[in-house]
Protein backbone atom coordinates (compact mmCIF):
# COMPACT_ATOMS: atom_id res chain seq x y z
CA UNK A 1 0.00 0.00 0.00
CA UNK A 2 1.08 3.59 -0.41
CA UNK A 3 0.32 6.64 1.67
CA UNK A 4 -2.34 8.99 0.34
CA UNK A 5 -2.44 12.78 0.61
CA UNK A 6 0.59 14.27 2.35
CA UNK A 7 2.56 11.03 2.82
CA UNK A 8 4.83 12.33 5.57
CA UNK A 9 1.96 13.52 7.77
CA UNK A 10 -0.15 10.47 6.98
CA UNK A 11 2.59 8.00 7.88
CA UNK A 12 3.44 9.85 11.10
CA UNK A 13 -0.23 9.79 12.07
CA UNK A 14 -0.50 6.08 11.31
CA UNK A 15 2.54 5.28 13.44
CA UNK A 16 1.21 7.36 16.33
CA UNK A 17 -2.02 5.37 16.11
CA UNK A 18 -0.15 2.05 16.10
CA UNK A 19 -0.91 1.29 12.45
CA UNK A 20 2.14 -0.35 10.91
CA UNK A 21 2.95 -2.25 7.73
CA UNK A 22 5.20 -5.31 7.62
CA UNK A 23 7.64 -3.75 5.11
CA UNK A 24 8.58 -0.14 4.33
CA UNK A 25 10.78 1.27 1.58
CA UNK A 26 11.40 4.98 2.16
CA UNK A 27 13.66 6.92 -0.18
CA UNK A 28 14.44 10.43 -1.33
CA UNK A 29 14.78 13.46 0.93
CA UNK A 30 16.60 12.59 4.14
CA UNK A 31 14.59 14.65 6.63
CA UNK A 32 11.12 13.04 6.30
CA UNK A 33 12.67 9.62 5.66
CA UNK A 34 14.79 9.69 8.82
CA UNK A 35 12.07 11.25 10.95
CA UNK A 36 9.75 8.42 9.99
CA UNK A 37 12.46 5.86 10.75
CA UNK A 38 12.84 7.34 14.24
CA UNK A 39 9.09 7.39 14.77
CA UNK A 40 8.80 3.75 13.69
CA UNK A 41 11.60 2.71 16.03
CA UNK A 42 10.03 4.51 18.99
CA UNK A 43 6.57 3.08 18.32
CA UNK A 44 7.79 -0.47 17.83
CA UNK A 45 10.82 -1.16 20.02
CA UNK A 46 11.29 1.94 22.17
CA UNK A 47 12.42 1.51 25.74
CA UNK A 48 14.37 -1.26 27.42
CA UNK A 49 13.91 -3.78 24.60
CA UNK A 50 15.42 -1.60 21.86
CA UNK A 51 18.87 -3.13 22.30
CA UNK A 52 17.44 -6.63 21.84
CA UNK A 53 14.80 -6.16 19.14
CA UNK A 54 16.31 -3.51 16.87
CA UNK A 55 18.79 -4.38 14.10
CA UNK A 56 20.55 -1.55 12.23
CA UNK A 57 22.09 -2.94 9.03
CA UNK A 58 23.78 -1.63 5.92
CA UNK A 59 22.50 -3.32 2.77
CA UNK A 60 25.92 -3.85 1.21
CA UNK A 61 27.31 -5.45 4.37
CA UNK A 62 24.31 -7.60 5.29
CA UNK A 63 23.21 -8.70 1.83
CA UNK A 64 19.85 -10.31 1.19
CA UNK A 65 20.70 -13.36 3.29
CA UNK A 66 21.58 -11.21 6.31
CA UNK A 67 18.41 -9.15 5.96
CA UNK A 68 16.22 -12.24 5.77
CA UNK A 69 17.98 -13.84 8.72
CA UNK A 70 17.34 -10.72 10.81
CA UNK A 71 13.61 -10.44 10.04
CA UNK A 72 13.12 -14.16 10.74
CA UNK A 73 14.76 -13.97 14.17
CA UNK A 74 12.24 -14.35 16.99
CA UNK A 75 12.04 -11.17 19.12
CA UNK A 76 13.20 -11.22 22.72
CA UNK A 77 10.48 -11.29 25.38
CA UNK A 78 7.66 -11.14 22.86
CA UNK A 79 6.66 -8.06 20.90
CA UNK A 80 8.16 -7.31 17.50
CA UNK A 81 11.56 -6.72 15.93
CA UNK A 82 12.51 -3.78 13.75
CA UNK A 83 15.10 -4.50 11.07
CA UNK A 84 16.33 -1.21 9.61
CA UNK A 85 18.43 -1.42 6.45
CA UNK A 86 20.19 1.74 5.28
CA UNK A 87 21.63 2.31 1.78
CA UNK A 88 19.09 -0.13 0.36
CA UNK A 89 19.75 1.30 -3.10
CA UNK A 90 23.05 -0.62 -3.02
CA UNK A 91 21.01 -3.81 -3.62
CA UNK A 92 20.70 -4.74 -7.29
CA UNK A 93 17.37 -5.43 -8.95
CA UNK A 94 18.20 -9.14 -8.82
CA UNK A 95 18.94 -8.98 -5.10
CA UNK A 96 15.77 -7.03 -4.40
CA UNK A 97 13.79 -9.64 -6.33
CA UNK A 98 14.94 -12.22 -3.77
CA UNK A 99 12.93 -10.28 -1.16
CA UNK A 100 9.64 -10.59 -3.07
CA UNK A 101 8.70 -13.95 -1.48
CA UNK A 102 9.19 -12.33 1.93
CA UNK A 103 6.90 -9.45 0.90
CA UNK A 104 4.19 -11.98 0.10
CA UNK A 105 4.61 -13.84 3.39
CA UNK A 106 6.27 -11.52 5.95
CA UNK A 107 7.08 -12.47 9.51
CA UNK A 108 4.29 -11.52 11.95
CA UNK A 109 6.98 -10.69 14.52
CA UNK A 110 9.07 -8.20 12.52
CA UNK A 111 8.92 -4.97 10.55
CA UNK A 112 11.43 -4.50 7.73
CA UNK A 113 12.41 -0.89 7.04
CA UNK A 114 14.50 -0.20 3.92
CA UNK A 115 16.00 3.30 3.60
CA UNK A 116 17.62 4.69 0.45
CA UNK A 117 18.45 7.85 -1.44
CA UNK A 118 16.84 6.62 -4.65
CA UNK A 119 14.87 3.77 -6.20
CA UNK A 120 14.33 2.46 -9.71
CA UNK A 121 10.58 1.97 -9.46
CA UNK A 122 10.53 -0.13 -12.65
CA UNK A 123 12.06 -3.09 -10.82
CA UNK A 124 9.76 -6.01 -9.98
CA UNK A 125 10.43 -5.59 -6.29
CA UNK A 126 8.86 -2.14 -6.27
CA UNK A 127 5.82 -3.33 -8.16
CA UNK A 128 5.34 -5.89 -5.40
CA UNK A 129 6.01 -3.25 -2.71
CA UNK A 130 3.15 -1.13 -4.01
CA UNK A 131 0.78 -4.03 -3.27
CA UNK A 132 2.31 -5.55 -0.16
CA UNK A 133 4.01 -2.76 1.79
CA UNK A 134 4.56 0.99 2.07
CA UNK A 135 6.64 2.44 -0.75
CA UNK A 136 7.25 6.16 -0.48
CA UNK A 137 9.64 8.44 -2.31
CA UNK A 138 10.00 11.93 -0.83
CA UNK A 139 10.69 14.48 -3.53
CA UNK A 140 12.72 17.66 -2.91
CA UNK A 141 10.65 20.75 -2.28
CA UNK A 142 10.19 23.24 -5.07
CA UNK A 143 10.58 26.88 -4.19
CA UNK A 144 6.83 27.54 -4.11
CA UNK A 145 6.33 24.56 -1.80
CA UNK A 146 8.80 25.68 0.89
CA UNK A 147 6.57 28.14 2.77
CA UNK A 148 3.53 25.78 2.86
CA UNK A 149 5.86 23.02 4.08
CA UNK A 150 7.08 25.29 6.90
CA UNK A 151 3.47 26.06 7.84
CA UNK A 152 2.64 22.34 7.89
CA UNK A 153 5.73 21.52 9.95
CA UNK A 154 4.79 24.25 12.42
CA UNK A 155 1.35 22.70 12.76
CA UNK A 156 2.88 19.23 13.29
CA UNK A 157 5.17 20.56 16.02
CA UNK A 158 2.59 22.87 17.68
CA UNK A 159 4.46 26.05 16.73
CA UNK A 160 2.35 29.15 16.07
CA UNK A 161 3.17 31.35 13.08
CA UNK A 162 1.99 34.87 12.36
CA UNK A 163 1.19 35.98 8.81
CA UNK A 164 4.30 36.14 6.64
CA UNK A 165 6.55 34.18 9.00
CA UNK A 166 6.56 30.96 6.95
CA UNK A 167 7.32 32.87 3.76
CA UNK A 168 10.13 34.83 5.40
CA UNK A 169 11.69 31.68 6.83
CA UNK A 170 11.53 29.92 3.45
CA UNK A 171 13.12 32.95 1.76
CA UNK A 172 15.93 32.94 4.31
CA UNK A 173 16.66 29.22 4.34
CA UNK A 174 15.75 27.75 0.96
CA UNK A 175 14.09 24.43 0.15
CA UNK A 176 16.04 21.78 2.08
CA UNK A 177 13.59 20.23 4.55
CA UNK A 178 16.09 19.51 7.29
CA UNK A 179 17.40 23.08 7.25
CA UNK A 180 13.86 24.47 7.24
CA UNK A 181 12.87 22.32 10.22
CA UNK A 182 16.04 23.26 12.11
CA UNK A 183 15.49 26.96 11.45
CA UNK A 184 11.87 26.71 12.59
CA UNK A 185 12.99 25.05 15.82
CA UNK A 186 15.61 27.75 16.46
CA UNK A 187 13.11 30.57 15.99
CA UNK A 188 10.54 28.77 18.19
CA UNK A 189 13.12 28.49 20.99
CA UNK A 190 13.94 32.19 20.53
CA UNK A 191 10.34 33.41 20.96
CA UNK A 192 9.57 30.99 23.77
CA UNK A 193 6.99 28.26 24.28
CA UNK A 194 3.49 29.22 23.21
CA UNK A 195 4.47 32.54 21.58
CA UNK A 196 3.63 33.15 17.93
CA UNK A 197 6.56 33.62 15.53
CA UNK A 198 6.51 36.82 13.47
CA UNK A 199 8.41 37.63 10.29
CA UNK A 200 10.60 40.00 12.35
CA UNK A 201 11.48 37.14 14.71
CA UNK A 202 12.62 35.08 11.71
CA UNK A 203 14.86 37.90 10.49
CA UNK A 204 16.32 38.39 13.97
CA UNK A 205 17.29 34.73 14.38
CA UNK A 206 18.28 33.83 10.83
CA UNK A 207 20.11 36.98 9.79
CA UNK A 208 23.47 35.18 9.53
CA UNK A 209 22.52 32.13 7.49
CA UNK A 210 24.03 31.62 4.02
CA UNK A 211 20.60 31.62 2.39
CA UNK A 212 19.68 34.80 4.24
CA UNK A 213 22.87 36.37 2.90
CA UNK A 214 21.72 35.60 -0.63
CA UNK A 215 18.48 37.40 0.20
CA UNK A 216 20.54 40.35 1.43
CA UNK A 217 22.59 40.29 -1.77
CA UNK A 218 19.57 40.32 -4.06
CA UNK A 219 18.02 43.12 -2.01
CA UNK A 220 21.20 45.20 -2.11
CA UNK A 221 21.46 44.76 -5.88
CA UNK A 222 17.80 45.67 -6.35
CA UNK A 223 18.38 48.94 -4.49
CA UNK A 224 21.71 49.62 -6.22
CA UNK A 225 23.75 49.49 -3.00
CA UNK A 226 27.07 48.40 -4.47
CA UNK A 227 29.21 48.49 -1.30
CA UNK A 228 26.70 46.38 0.64
CA UNK A 229 26.31 43.95 -2.27
CA UNK A 230 30.08 43.44 -2.53
CA UNK A 231 30.39 42.88 1.25
CA UNK A 232 27.65 40.24 1.24
CA UNK A 233 29.10 38.64 -1.90
CA UNK A 234 32.47 38.20 -0.21
CA UNK A 235 30.78 36.48 2.75
CA UNK A 236 29.05 34.13 0.35
CA UNK A 237 32.29 33.32 -1.46
CA UNK A 238 34.03 32.61 1.86
CA UNK A 239 31.12 30.33 2.79
CA UNK A 240 31.66 28.46 -0.50
CA UNK A 241 28.24 29.33 -1.91
CA UNK A 242 28.30 28.13 -5.56
CA UNK A 243 28.66 31.00 -8.00
CA UNK A 244 26.06 29.61 -10.38
CA UNK A 245 23.51 29.48 -7.54
CA UNK A 246 24.24 33.14 -6.72
CA UNK A 247 23.57 34.09 -10.34
CA UNK A 248 20.36 32.03 -10.39
CA UNK A 249 19.06 33.74 -7.26
CA UNK A 250 19.91 37.19 -8.61
CA UNK A 251 18.13 36.37 -11.87
CA UNK A 252 15.08 35.13 -9.97
CA UNK A 253 14.95 38.34 -7.94
CA UNK A 254 15.20 40.57 -11.00
CA UNK A 255 12.41 38.62 -12.68
CA UNK A 256 10.26 39.36 -9.64
CA UNK A 257 11.14 43.07 -9.82
CA UNK A 258 10.31 43.11 -13.53
CA UNK A 259 7.00 41.32 -12.95
CA UNK A 260 5.98 43.83 -10.28
CA UNK A 261 6.96 46.70 -12.57
CA UNK A 262 4.84 45.38 -15.42
CA UNK A 263 1.85 44.65 -13.20
CA UNK A 264 1.83 48.04 -11.48
CA UNK A 265 2.45 49.99 -14.69
CA UNK A 266 4.09 52.73 -12.69
CA UNK A 267 1.12 53.07 -10.32
CA UNK A 268 0.03 51.34 -7.12
CA UNK A 269 -1.87 48.08 -6.74
CA UNK A 270 -3.47 46.02 -4.00
CA UNK A 271 -0.53 44.23 -2.29
CA UNK A 272 -2.32 40.90 -1.89
CA UNK A 273 -3.49 40.82 -5.50
CA UNK A 274 -0.08 41.94 -6.73
CA UNK A 275 1.65 39.21 -4.68
CA UNK A 276 -0.63 36.56 -6.15
CA UNK A 277 -0.14 37.72 -9.75
CA UNK A 278 3.63 38.18 -9.46
CA UNK A 279 4.13 34.94 -7.54
CA UNK A 280 5.94 36.60 -4.64
CA UNK A 281 5.35 36.54 -0.86
CA UNK A 282 3.01 39.35 0.31
CA UNK A 283 5.60 40.74 2.75
CA UNK A 284 8.03 41.35 -0.15
CA UNK A 285 5.69 43.38 -2.35
CA UNK A 286 6.37 46.84 -0.94
CA UNK A 287 10.14 46.52 -1.25
CA UNK A 288 9.89 45.02 -4.76
CA UNK A 289 7.72 47.98 -5.78
CA UNK A 290 10.39 50.41 -4.55
CA UNK A 291 13.04 48.56 -6.52
CA UNK A 292 10.83 48.47 -9.61
CA UNK A 293 10.30 52.23 -9.41
CA UNK A 294 14.05 52.95 -9.44
CA UNK A 295 14.93 50.55 -12.27
CA UNK A 296 13.84 51.47 -15.82
CA UNK A 297 12.83 48.64 -18.12
CA UNK A 298 15.88 49.26 -20.30
CA UNK A 299 18.12 48.94 -17.22
CA UNK A 300 16.43 45.69 -16.17
CA UNK A 301 17.14 44.30 -19.63
CA UNK A 302 20.81 45.26 -19.29
CA UNK A 303 21.00 43.57 -15.89
CA UNK A 304 19.52 40.37 -17.28
CA UNK A 305 22.10 40.39 -20.05
CA UNK A 306 24.88 40.84 -17.47
CA UNK A 307 23.56 37.84 -15.54
CA UNK A 308 23.43 35.73 -18.70
CA UNK A 309 27.05 36.58 -19.53
CA UNK A 310 28.17 35.88 -15.94
CA UNK A 311 26.48 32.50 -16.00
CA UNK A 312 28.28 31.65 -19.23
CA UNK A 313 31.63 32.83 -17.83
CA UNK A 314 31.24 30.78 -14.66
CA UNK A 315 30.36 27.62 -16.57
CA UNK A 316 33.22 28.04 -19.04
CA UNK A 317 35.75 28.72 -16.23
CA UNK A 318 37.35 31.56 -18.15
CA UNK A 319 37.59 33.63 -14.95
CA UNK A 320 38.14 32.83 -11.30
CA UNK A 321 34.68 32.55 -9.76
CA UNK A 322 35.11 35.37 -7.23
CA UNK A 323 36.42 37.71 -9.94
CA UNK A 324 33.51 36.94 -12.25
CA UNK A 325 31.01 37.55 -9.45
CA UNK A 326 32.59 40.85 -8.39
CA UNK A 327 32.54 42.05 -11.99
CA UNK A 328 28.88 41.07 -12.13
CA UNK A 329 28.04 43.17 -9.06
CA UNK A 330 29.82 46.18 -10.58
CA UNK A 331 27.71 45.77 -13.73
CA UNK A 332 24.48 45.31 -11.76
CA UNK A 333 25.18 48.30 -9.48
CA UNK A 334 26.80 51.03 -11.61
CA UNK A 335 27.33 54.38 -9.92
CA UNK A 336 25.13 56.11 -12.52
CA UNK A 337 22.03 53.95 -12.24
CA UNK A 338 20.10 56.64 -10.36
CA UNK A 339 20.41 58.97 -13.36
CA UNK A 340 18.74 56.40 -15.63
CA UNK A 341 15.27 56.60 -14.09
CA UNK A 342 14.09 58.87 -16.86
CA UNK A 343 14.60 56.10 -19.39
CA UNK A 344 11.51 54.39 -18.02
CA UNK A 345 9.26 57.10 -19.41
CA UNK A 346 10.50 56.51 -22.94
CA UNK A 347 10.66 52.70 -22.75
Amino acid sequence: MAAAGDPYTTLLRDLAAGKRAAVYYLCGEAYPRDRLADALRRSLVGGALEGFNFDALRAKDAGVSGILAAVRTVPMLGGQRLVQVREADALTAEELAQLIPYLENPSPFAVLLLLADKADLRAKFFQAMKKQGVLQRFEPLRERQAAPWVAAEALRTSVRLQAGAAERLASAVGTEMGQLASALERVALYVGEGAAISADDVEEVLADTRQRSIFELTNAVGHGRRREALAVLRQLVLAREPGVRIVVMLARHLRQVWAVKVLTGGGSADPAALAAKAGVPPFAVADLERQAQRLPVARLAQMHEALREADRALKSSRLHESVALEQLVFRLCPATVATQRGEDRSS
